[in-house]
């Protein structure tokens, strides 16, 4: 089921009977491969049970009865929410919708409403070290994405978590940590705000917020302990009877904040895990822990097939498999230390019972002599003393012996005592660094990005929340749930829930402290390169082998495996050595739907042409797309960024840019720009008219129409070429301008152009191209945007041309590496990253006039 991760594409419906007389027939003689055809059969099934009923069939307006399942986000006076389709037919896998709606009325989960909205599919920009959407919405079961446009409530009876929130609500708004006791409640994360996020992130300490099997294993130790110590006071056995019981008490205690918790994807995974584990406890069934931890994979996995499309399964999963890794490797040095204190502690012993009979031995030799006449005393005189001297021993050597028999036994149990905190803290230890380490290694494969101070941050917090914050909180409100049973008034209600909750409120009190003054660390989030990332991961596994092979073929192995990070930090020290050695050089058109933005790549520089879209003060492609992808490029200087025109699809994303590279030199004609510049220091702006200028060995030249009425026929062209080829960007130039271009011979062959305004109507004319005779062109139009660009009359006018096209909107990210012999075009969905569920999903367009 994994593997179905790298696949191109899954099984279709007609193949499910083949393969599964495939998996029959190699059950026993070839078991892997039956395993892996099963798996990839199973993951299909879920695929074409989510989509049967949804692909190609969805109108663009629909009406729908739904439930609300999880409120997502609210954004000024927009809220953001998923819906579980109730329907008559019955699939084996619930499909999901998530909404949007515009001035909404109290929404709550478990509402039923007659929704008519207005439905597109989930497909979403795909770039190098963005936010793969449609992966995530994915892996949570969502097929399409809509915007409400009428909604009637049909039912709601409140369930039990709502009415047990809607208590809670005023408690935790009167604490200063409400948002963050709320997260970690109920799993509603919407209170948190961007500023807690991006410091959470900074830290590495979001997983301390969303449940997931850290809570749900704490929650469950909790009252594992609390019920076991009780039954043993209450009922005293030594059958394994109250062990039972009180595991069973705990899974049902940890059912209940699963539920309060809304039982997400999340939850739900970690819950199996642990349930698993617990099962196979109980059963007193003989199993190794991997042995364990695989059977809760494979439970996670037969529940729900696209787990493992989520990066929590990954992490989770990650996080186990370290941490038993860890306690497996510490039990051996743990053995060797338990078995030097066993022997020094049967040394001591031996010693001691030595010492004791030279003791007894020197006074029975003192009697024999005496009884020898060796002194010159009387005979009975002697005999007398002799007495006297047994009597001595006998009463008095005992009682020494056993003095000192109890001091020995209490610095044995002291030493033990103390070697056994010595193995525990070396174990903490020895866990959190690699847990640190390893996770930030998926992290940064997951998301490129590697946060440094996450390791003594998680040292400090994981036990802190573990130890105090979570138990705490549930203690606080296991409490809480108890006065609801009682006649209190609301008011009173309130009052004593807010000294319960107080105490877990201050335990957050040093951990908002600490995330607060991680904006003023020297290194909060570091950017990782892609390339870094896959040489950083060859490393540590060539490491892994280094260190518990032994044979020369695998150690040679490692050693091929460690080799690509060196070269990878040579080939970085000769770029900055030797910047004027002419190298490659890429140009990647970015996916912002229906805008513009295109990057020109040289080594860790860049020159930028147009910034995307932004919408309100909360979205902005220029901070979902452009910024991850420079980092994601390796791209730490940004010299120039292009404005070619003022639309907000082309100059939307300037502030942000300049607020994260504020020493970039802006070029453009439009000196009063609509957006807001109020958050970065007045930039110097260069006009684009006639300007030409060298940059790390590249010709730019720009132009643009200074006779032109409207701002699009403004725009700024840019033509970026080396000795063999030639880019032009044409920004929005409609007939117009592209006429002035020709009659002023401004333009020039060109292998590829980008096509002006998204392949309008309005531009492209048959003069203009065969003027600039392309051999590729390129839109930069959103896939199933309101405009239909590009047009299917200006597609076949490149066509019938023998030009190739491409979208943006369609490929993803196009990016495309030029070498002095030849070019490369890549294209995300179908080269750079391959797979199934970065595929196109067709339905719900919807043409608007231009």
């Amino acid at each position: 089921m994994l593997f179905s991760n790298i696949l191109p594409s899954l099984l279709p419906i007609w193949m499910a009977s083949i393969i599964l007389i495939v998996v029959l027939s190699t059950f026993k003689k070839w078991p892997f491969i039956s395993g892996t055809l099963s798996g990839v059969l199973l993951v299909s099934f879920c695929f074409n049970s989510l989509f049967s009923s949804h692909e190609s069939e969805i109108p663009v307006q629909k009406q729908f009865k739904a439930e609300i399942v999880s409120l997502v986000s609210t954004n000024s006076d927009w809220i953001s929410f998923d819906i579980r389709l109730i329907s008559e037919h019955k699939a084996f896998y619930q499909s999901n919708y998530r909404l949007t709606w515009q001035h909404p009325p109290e929404v709550k989960v478990g509402q039923v409403w007659l929704f008519t909205a207005r439905m597109k599919p989930i497909t979403s920009p795909l770039n190098q070290g963005g936010f793969n959407q449609q992966k995530y919405l994915l892996s949570r079961h969502i097929v399409a994405k809509g915007r409400v446009k009428q909604a009637k409530l049909l039912h709601y009876e409140a369930p039990i978590r709502q009415i047990i929130i809607d208590k809670m609500t005023p408690i935790l708004h009167s604490l200063s940590n409400g948002s963050v006791l709320r997260a970690l409640l109920f799993g509603d994360k919407s209170a948190l705000t961007p500023q807690q996020w991006q410091q959470l992130r900074q830290t590495g300490t979001g997983h301390l917020v969303a449940i997931s099997g850290l809570h749900l294993s704490v929650v469950f130790g909790l009252f594992w302990f609390l019920s076991r110590f009780g039954l043993q006071r209450i009922l005293p056995t030594e059958s394994r009877r109250n062990v039972l019981m009180a595991m069973v008490f705990a899974v049902l205690m940890t059912a209940g904040y699963g539920y309060l918790a809304g039982f997400a994807i999340s939850t739900q995974r970690a819950f199996v895990m642990l349930l698993m584990l617990v099962v196979l406890t109980m059963v007193n069934q003989y199993s190794s822990p991997w042995q364990r931890l695989m059977w809760a994979l494979f439970a996670v996995l037969i529940i729900d097939p696209f787990a493992s499309l989520s990066a929590g399964f990954w992490l989770s999963f990650s996080a186990l498999v370290i941490i038993l890794f860890t306690l497996e490797y510490s039990e051996a040095n743990s053995r060797s230390i338990n078995e030097v204190i066993e022997f020094n502690d049967t040394g001591a012993n031996d010693a001691g019972t030595n010492d004791t009979e030279f003791n007894n031995d020197e006074v029975n030799n003192d009697e024999v002599n005496a009884a020898k006449g060796i002194d010159t005393q009387d005979i009975d005189t002697h005999d007398n003393q002799t007495q006297d001297n047994e009597k001595s021993i006998h009463q008095v050597d005992p009682s020494l012996a056993n003095n000192w028999s109890y001091i020995h036994l209490f610095k044995m149990k002291s030493r033990n005592y103390f070697w056994q905190l010595v193995i525990y803290f070396q174990r903490f230890w020895s866990i959190q660094w690699r847990l640190a380490v390893g996770l930030g290694l998926i992290q940064a494969v997951l998301f490129g990005t590697v946060s440094i101070n996450s390791i003594w941050v998680n040292l400090l917090m994981v036990p802190w929340f573990s130890i105090l914050v979570i138990p705490l909180s549930i203690i606080a409100l296991v409490l809480i749930l108890l006065m609801m049973l009682l006649p209190l008034s609301d008011e009173i209600m309130v009052g004593i829930g807010t000294q319960l909750m107080t105490v877990a409120n201050f335990t957050l009190e040093g951990f908002q402290l600490l995330i607060s003054q991680s904006n003023h660390w020297p290194v909060a989030l570091i950017y990782l390169p892609d390339r870094l990332i896959i040489c950083l991961m060859m490393f540590v596994f060539g490491l892994f082998l280094l260190k518990w092979t032994g044979n020369i073929q695998w150690r040679l192995c490692a050693g091929l495996l460690c080799l690509p990070f060196f070269m990878y930090l040579t080939n970085n020290l000769i770029n900055e050595e030797n910047n004027d050695l002419p190298t490659n050089w890429q140009a990647h058109i970015l996916d912002v739907g229906q805008g513009t933005a295109v990057l020109i790549q040289q080594g860790n520089r860049g020159i930028l042409y147009d910034t995307g879209a932004a919408y309100g003060e909360n979205f902005s492609y220029a901070e979902r797309v452009i910024i991850p992808t420079l980092k994601a490029k390796g791209v730490s200087q940004l010299d120039y960024i292009i404005i070619s025109h003022d639309d907000n699809d082309h100059a939307g994303g300037l502030s942000t840019l300049l607020a994260q590279y504020p020493n970039s030199t802006l070029i453009s004609d439009t000196h009063e720009h609509h957006f807001n510049l109020s958050k970065v220091k007045e930039p110097i702006v260069n006009p684009c008219s006639k300007r030409q200028f060298i940059w790390q060995g590249l010709k730019v030249d720009l132009a643009v129409n200074s006779k032109a009425e409207n701002d699009n026929n403004r725009s700024c062209i840019a033509y970026i070429s080396d000795d063999k080829h030639q880019l032009l960007l044409a920004g929005d130039i409609e007939k117009q301008s592209e006429q002035y271009f020709i009659e002023n011979n401004s333009l020039t062959k060109a292998d590829i152009l980008l096509a002006p305004h998204h392949g309008s109507r309005t531009s492209s004319t048959a003069a203009f191209i065969d003027e600039v005779s392309p051999k590729q062109v390129i839109f930069t139009a959103g896939f199933a945007n309101q405009y239909g660009f590009p047009k299917d009359d200006v597609v076949n006018r490149y066509k019938i041309r023998g030009i190739e096209t491409l979208v943006s909107g369609r490929s993803g990210q196009i990016s495309i590496d030029f070498k002095p012999s030849n070019y490369v075009i890549r294209q995300y969905r179908t080269d750079i990253a391959p797979f199934w569920y970065n595929k196109l999903f067709r339905f719900g367009e919807k043409v608007k006039a231009e």
